[in-house]
């Protein structure tokens, strides 16, 4: 029979507190103090059941508060209630209400985690450098299921790799884990860890490039992103024999731009002419733009982030003593870009410097029409982000902070300095004078 004062709300954070501890895995017996946020009438309950047993001449004497909780021994209020340890179990439900098993829980998921690497050690026995991986990755409780599927999914694609014709990766991926987007080679898939098995069963090093990777699945006969990734072309030309030599010689002489495949660079390799310099740009508007102006001079277009596709055609162009000028956004990212072309293919970083900057800056606002809207500042309204970008060469690329905005390639400055002025441009810089503003009545 429980006492009618235990289960006074007031003092219901007590048994809440035993609850917590009960629930931790903590053995009754072993419970000496809790604490408690209480309300002063709880104090007073509790304080009133302590001194039942003492004599009435002993001074009575406060609970201690620590940090806004009462501090309250266990065992002299179980005393006083008549109960022992061992009754916690069954009667603090009834007072606090049931509480989880969250020691039996953690048991459980341990056993299940031990379980899981158990069975990854025997299905991917001789991938160790994945397995360690997925180890260091680590696994929570609710991802447990995940992480088993893809287990499963690799042990599958280790029975089938390496395959005896290639085949895309979507396909492999539905094989494997009944998703054709499992594997793909992005950040939020597992393309990465299929990668590893197939440098683990090839006894490869590790790939350092979007196209290494690639063609470390090729070699196991997988085919990823071969046709959805491009790369834009103009004017550049193959003196090769061979279909891509063929289409980059057409385009070249209609003045037309020409998208090539990792397919058509992978599979027929063109043979690049080493006459003219590369112009290398972050942005596909600067090859419209070039198209405009009728500019000769070879373009390539990486479209933002070095993709395999880019790395497969600098490469080319790198290993056919084509020299390679590139220019970029002037912001974080493109100073990143423009880094890996310098470092990886030799590239020369172009109009990415403070002169550049200080002269897009030089040019004023963007728009001064009409007199009855604001002027836009240039040279965007482009915020920088992260850190100011560093210099890629102290000799030409000084600091390139130039006030907090960004610098695009679309800008007019940067875009003389790219494809050579017009001066039809439409919105050339620096702008003319704005027409005075006429009010409706003066101009009837």
């Amino acid at each position: 029979m429980i006492d009618t004062d235990a289960t006074d709300p007031d003092v219901k954070p007590l048994w809440e507190a035993v609850a917590s501890r009960l629930a931790n895995g903590a053995d009754p017996t072993s419970i000496r103090v809790v604490k408690a946020e209480l309300s002063r009438t709880g104090r007073a309950l509790i304080t009133g059941w302590l001194v039942q047993n003492e004599p009435a001449s002993r001074r009575r004497r406060q609970l201690a508060i620590v940090d806004g909780k009462t501090v309250i021994p266990l065992p002299r209020v179980l005393e006083a209630l008549g109960l022992v340890a061992e009754d916690l179990p069954a009667v603090v439900p009834q007072l606090a209400g049931p509480f989880p098993d969250l020691a039996g829980e953690r048991l459980r998921a341990a056993r299940l985690r031990n379980d899981l690497w158990n069975h990854a050690e025997i299905v991917l026995s001789d991938a160790p450098r994945l397995l360690a991986r997925l180890r260091a990755a680590g696994v929570k409780d609710d991802k447990a299921d995940d992480l088993r599927s893809l287990i499963n999914a690799l042990a599958r694609a280790r029975a089938l790799l390496p395959l005896a014709r290639p085949v895309p990766l979507a396909r492999l991926a539905l094989a494997c884990a009944g998703n054709p987007h499992f594997f793909d080679l992005t950040e939020d898939c597992h393309g990465a860890k299929l990668v590893l098995l197939a440098v683990e069963l090839l006894d490869a090093p590790q790939p350092d490039t979007p196209a290494a990777a690639r063609a470390t699945l090729a070699r196991v006969g997988v085919f990823a992103d071969r046709l959805s990734q491009t790369v834009l072309t103009l004017n550049v030309d193959a003196v090769g024999d061979g279909p891509v030599d063929r289409a980059l010689r057409l385009a070249r002489v209609d003045r037309r731009p020409l998208h090539l495949t990792l397919y058509d660079l992978t599979c027929s390799p063109p043979t690049l002419a080493a006459g003219q310099p590369w112009l290398v740009v972050e942005n596909q508007s600067v090859v419209d733009e070039a198209l405009i102006r009728h500019t000769t001079e070879p373009i390539v277009c990486t479209a933002g982030s070095l993709s395999a596709v880019d790395h497969v055609v600098l490469a080319l162009a790198n290993d056919a003593g084509i020299p390679i000028r590139y220019a970029g956004d002037l912001d974080e990212s493109g100073h990143a870009i423009a880094e890996s072309v310098r470092s990886r293919y030799g590239g020369q970083i172009v109009h990415m410097d403070e002169q550049t900057a200080r002269a897009a800056e030089a040019a004023g606002p963007l728009a001064n029409q009409p007199p009855t809207v604001p002027v836009l500042d240039g040279p965007s309204r482009v915020r920088l982000r992260g850190p100011r970008p560093q210099p890629i060469d102290p000799n030409t690329n000084a600091h390139t902070d130039h006030d907090g905005y960004v610098v695009f390639q679309e800008h007019s400055v940067v875009l003389d300095r790219l494809v050579g002025t017009d001066p039809t441009d439409p919105l050339r810089l620096p702008l003319p004078a704005p027409r005075p503003y006429r009010s409706p009545d003066a101009q009837k």
